[in-house]
């Protein structure tokens, strides 16, 4: 009886030993996981990353999604005037910047009453919201690039607040790939201090004008298309005689 007490704490050590190498384990393999990078720059990983990625079919910015033809995003625009919101379409749209006025070309605009909280006072204004679609060779949405105008009725505030940022930062996630976010920079689609978020499979930024929802897929395209432009003229600067 005796050698039958002193083997049972022995046993509970043995055991406890073995689930803390598990646990080690388990957390050196996460490690690895967490360490491995993918090199956006490859173009044999990009090609494999297209492969294996699946095109959104997530709704964005006023319940556009991503995949609609340029006949579902008419509809969709009637839907939404049928729900009193205010769509106005126009052959010339203008807005004037430091740089001077920009005709953004024909297409429509979305204008709407903002708010929002700064200080503990509610400040209002109005937002207008020029859109611009963008169809892959198939005729599908693939990309909304969103143009944002938004005044405020007070003039108090230094700091003006952002509405579609805000209303976007709570409808998606963090985005959390820095590898991605590295090449998205060295590619000038965004600088540094850029917005960038992540929802499903698309990826949201702003750019000098805008803010555009992009399928992942179609980002990665342009990623590999840009490397493959990089190569053409590494080419042609070979053959250059000096």
């Amino acid at each position: 009886m005796k050698i039958k007490f002193l083997f049972l704490p022995i046993f509970i050590f043995v055991l406890l030993s073995c689930e803390n190498n598990q646990k080690s384990a388990l957390k050196q393999t996460q490690s690895t996981e967490e360490i491995q990078e993918i090199d956006y720059s490859n173009k044999t990983v990009l090609d494999s990353l297209i492969q294996f990625t699946s095109q959104s079919n997530d709704t964005i910015f006023l319940g556009f999604r991503i995949g609609m033809t340029k006949s579902d995003y008419k509809n969709h625009i009637e839907q939404l005037r049928k729900e009193d919101k205010t769509i106005t379409f126009s052959e010339s749209n203008r807005i004037s910047t430091i740089a001077g006025t920009l005709d953004l070309g024909e297409g429509y605009t979305f204008e709407t009453s903002i708010t929002s909280e700064n200080s503990g006072k509610t400040l209002t204004g109005n937002g207008q919201y020029f859109l611009e679609p963008v169809y892959n060779n198939s005729g599908f949405l693939m990309q909304l690039n969103i143009v944002p105008i938004e005044n405020w009725d007070s003039e108090s505030s230094l700091n003006k607040p952002k509405w579609l940022e805000t209303r976007i930062k709570e409808n998606s996630e963090g985005f959390t790939d820095e590898n991605l976010r590295k090449a998205l920079i060295d590619n000038n689609f965004i600088r540094g201090y850029n917005f960038l978020r992540k929802k499903g499979n698309i990826i949201i930024y702003d750019g000098t004008l805008t803010i555009s929802y992009i399928d992942l897929k179609t980002l990665l395209i342009e990623l590999l298309i840009k490397e493959k432009e990089k190569e053409i003229i590494k080419e042609k600067n070979s053959k250059i005689e000096f």
